[in-house]
C-alpha cells in the first residue's frame, strides 16, 4: 500500500470522526479491542471518546437508543451474539439507521458472506486481520469510494425521503457514468415502485438483476412484487434464484416450501422442509459450541478441569466437522490438559484437529509442548521444526514462543541461541530471557 492511498484512508477516518462519527465493538476478543485502538489512537490520533467497547447486547443496545440520529460503526463479533446475528442486526438497524455493521468472524465463505451482506452487513473482517488491513475495511465502510458511490447514496437518499423524482434523475445520471449499472436501475425500480408503476418497476429490476447476476437485491425486489401481485409461479422462481446464491436463509427455504406445499408438490416442499431442519440444527449446534468455547475460555486460567469440560463439549458439537475457528478451543483443550500432567491425551486433542486442518503452526509448536512436558525431545523438535519450516515467524510473535522453541532445541543438544536472541529483543528486561541467551552464547 503506497503512502497517498495509506494517507487517504486515514483522512477518511479521521474526518468520520471529526464530523461526530463513533466507533464501537461488540467483542470478547481483548486482540482486536488492542487493534482498534492502535489504529484509533496511536496511529490517528483520536480521541478516547470515539472508542467504545462492550461485551455484553444490552449495553450496545442502551448506547444507540440514547440518539437515533447518531453515527456509529459497530464492529460486531459473530461469536458475541447471544441470538441469532440477523436478529442483532436488525435491531442495531432499527434503533440507529445511520449505522455501519462490520461483523467480525474468524472464518467465511461465499454463502455465508451472501447471508450477512444480505441480513445488514456494510463489511465482513475475517480474523485475525493486520492493522493496515483493518483501517482499510474501516476507511471503506464509512466513506463512499469514488464519485459513482457518492451518486449511489444520493439516490438512497431521495428514496428515504420519497423524492422520486430526484431519485430518478440521479439514476440516469449513474448510467451515464457506467451503463447497465445494477444499482442505478434499482433506485429507478424503487422510485416506480414508489409511485405505483408496478410494471415499469418490474422492468427495471429485470435490467437490474440481468446486469448482475450475484445482486441479490433486485431479485428480493421481484419476488416481493409477484408475491403482491398474486403470481406465486413467478415469486417461487425468483425464491429459488435467490436460495441458489444465498441458500442459508431459513425463513426464504420455508417460503418456498410453503408455496411449493400450496401447489401440490409435496416432494419438493418436503426437501425444502428437511433442508431448513438441517439448517436449524447446525445453526442451534454451532451456537453451544461457541457458548461452550466461551464458557472453556473463562475457566481457562481458573479451573483447568472445567475448562476440559467445556472445550470437549465445544468440540463434540461440531460433529467432526472441524474447522480453522475451532483452532482457539483445541488450544485451550490442549494447554488444560497439559496443566493436569496429560500431555498424550493434549497430543491426541491436536492430532484430531491436524487431521482436517494439517500444518497449522500454532497446533504444532503446543504439539511440541507437549511432547517436552513428555520428556519425548525427538518428537518435540520434529514438531517444532515443521512448525517452523511452516511459519519462519513463529519466534517473533512472542518472547514466551521463542524462549521455549530455544529450550527445546537445547534439550535436543542443538544450540538455541537464534531463538533466545529474538526472545530477549522483545523484552531486554526480563531476566530470564537475558539468563537464557547469555547461557547459550557461553555453550556455543
Amino acid at each position: 500500500m503506497d503512502k497517498d492511498t495509506r494517507d487517504a484512508i486515514g483522512n477518511a477516518i479521521f474526518d468520520y470522526a471529526m464530523a461526530g462519527g463513533r466507533f464501537v465493538s461488540l467483542t470478547e476478543d481483548a486482540g482486536f479491542v488492542e487493534l482498534i485502538k492502535n489504529v484509533l489512537f496511536r496511529s490517528l490520533g483520536l480521541p478516547r471518546t470515539s472508542f467504545v467497547q462492550y461485551t455484553r447486547l444490552d449495553d450496545l443496545f442502551a448506547l444507540l437508543r440514547q440518539d437515533i440520529q447518531a453515527k456509529y460503526v459497530v464492529c460486531l463479533d459473530r461469536n458475541a451474539a447471544e441470538s441469532t446475528l440477523a436478529q442483532i442486526m436488525d435491531t442495531v438497524q432499527r434503533l440507529c439507521p445511520a449505522v455501519r455493521i462490520i461483523v467480525l468472524t474468524k472464518e467465511v465463505d461465499q454463502y455465508t458472506t451472501a447471508l450477512l451482506i444480505e441480513q445488514g452487513a456494510h463489511n465482513i473482517i475475517t480474523k485475525p486481520i493486520s492493522v493496515a488491513s483493518f483501517a482499510e475495511k474501516l476507511a471503506f465502510t464509512i466513506a463512499p469510494q469514488g464519485r459513482l458511490s457518492k451518486l449511489i447514496d444520493k439516490g438512497k437518499r431521495y428514496l428515504d425521503a420519497g423524492s422520486w423524482g430526484e431519485a430518478m434523475l440521479v439514476a440516469e445520471e449513474i448510467l451515464k457514468q457506467k451503463p447497465e449499472s445494477a444499482a442505478a436501475y434499482m433506485i429507478k425500480g424503487d422510485a416506480y415502485r414508489g409511485m405505483d408503476m408496478m410494471a415499469r418497476a418490474e422492468e427495471m429490476y429485470q435490467l437490474a438483476a440481468k446486469s448482475s447476476e450475484l445482486y441479490l437485491a433486485p431479485l428480493k425486489r421481484l419476488a416481493m412484487l409477484y408475491e403482491q401481485s398474486g403470481d406465486p409461479e413467478k415469486q417461487l422462481q425468483y425464491l429459488r434464484r435467490l436460495n441458489e446464491i444465498s441458500p442459508l436463509d431459513t425463513q426464504r427455504i420455508l417460503n418456498i416450501g410453503e408455496l411449493e406445499i400450496s401447489r401440490g408438490n409435496n416432494s419438493q416442499a418436503e426437501e425444502m422442509f428437511e433442508q431448513v431442519m438441517k439448517l436449524a440444527k447446525k445453526e442451534a449446534a454451532d451456537m453451544l459450541s461457541n457458548l461452550s468455547s466461551r464458557i472453556a475460555t473463562i475457566c481457562a486460567n481458573r479451573d483447568p478441569d472445567m475448562a476440559i469440560r467445556y472445550s470437549k463439549r465445544a468440540l463434540d458439537l461440531r460433529g467432526g466437522e472441524l474447522t480453522a475457528s475451532d483452532i482457539a478451543t483445541v488450544n485451550i483443550l490442549g494447554i488444560s490438559l497439559r496443566k493436569q500432567g496429560k500431555w498424550r491425551e493434549a497430543i491426541a486433542e491436536y492430532r484430531r484437529v491436524l487431521a482436517v486442518i494439517p500444518d497449522n503452526p500454532g497446533l504444532l509448536y503446543n504439539m511440541a509442548l507437549a511432547y517436552n512436558e513428555g520428556r519425548d525431545i525427538p518428537k518435540a523438535l520434529a514438531m517444532i521444526r515443521k512448525a517452523l519450516e511452516v511459519d519462519p515467524g513463529l519466534p517473533d510473535s512472542g518472547k514466551n514462543v521463542a524462549y521455549n522453541i530455544g529450550t527445546i532445541f537445547e534439550k535436543a543438544g542443538l544450540s538455541g541461541e537464534q531463538f533466545f536472541k529474538k526472545a530477549y529483543e522483545q523484552d531486554p528486561n526480563d531476566k530470564l530471557m537475558w539468563e537464557a541467551l547469555k547461557r547459550s552464547q557461553a555453550l556455543a
